[in-house]
């Protein structure tokens, strides 16, 4: 009789697991943000990869993600320049609210993590410093589908990062990319 009651245990466990989706997006664009101490915004680009887990297929999902985010400007007249050029790796926690049919899907979802940065500051001084600090905001974007697999991402992404590169200000990402869901 416990032979049994396991055997059931197991089969009804396995059939959970079976019953979840899994997913990976790779994607980049443009990026910008107030570096500290500029008047101009820094403009960039960002790559990011996510891994996503989608209980029971249903419309909220789990998602890991770690991306790279390069910004630059220059400030000043004539000799008096400073170039400024950060760069980020962001790691953060994102729920994802899906909604839509089997070829187009839309969603919104939060961003809560942390990012590691770094600057240089090349003027009459060069300056180089990495700090990190907390990286949050939300997003929303759509994916369309292609096949039954394979996925176009489109989605735009501001979160808030503070340190003290940064005037504690808000990162803004337009991203495209293509995804797998297995």
């Amino acid at each position: 009789m416990k032979k049994s009651i396991f055997i059931a245990c197991l089969i009804l466990f396995s059939i959970k697991g079976f019953s979840q989706e899994n997913m990976v997006t790779v994607s980049g664009g443009y990026s910008f943000a107030n570096i500290e101490d500029s008047d101009d915004k820094g403009t960039g680009w960002r790559i990011n990869a996510s891994y996503e887990f989608n209980p029971n297929a249903g419309m909220f999902v789990h998602g890991l993600s770690l991306g790279y985010i390069s910004l630059s400007t220059t400030d000043g007249v004539g000799q008096q320049t400073i170039d400024s050029k950060v760069n980020s790796f962001p790691v953060y926690y994102a729920p994802k609210v899906v909604f839509g049919s089997d070829k187009f899907k839309g969603f919104a979802k939060g961003v809560l993590g942390m990012q590691f940065a770094s600057l240089k500051r090349e003027g009459f001084v060069t300056f180089d410093d990495f700090d990190f600090g907390f990286y949050g905001g939300a997003g929303a974007g759509v994916m369309v589908f292609i096949n039954e697999k394979i996925f176009v991402n489109v989605e735009y992404e501001i979160a808030w990062a503070s340190n003290s590169w940064y005037k504690d200000g808000w990162m803004n990402t337009a991203m495209g990319g293509i995804g797998y869901r297995f």
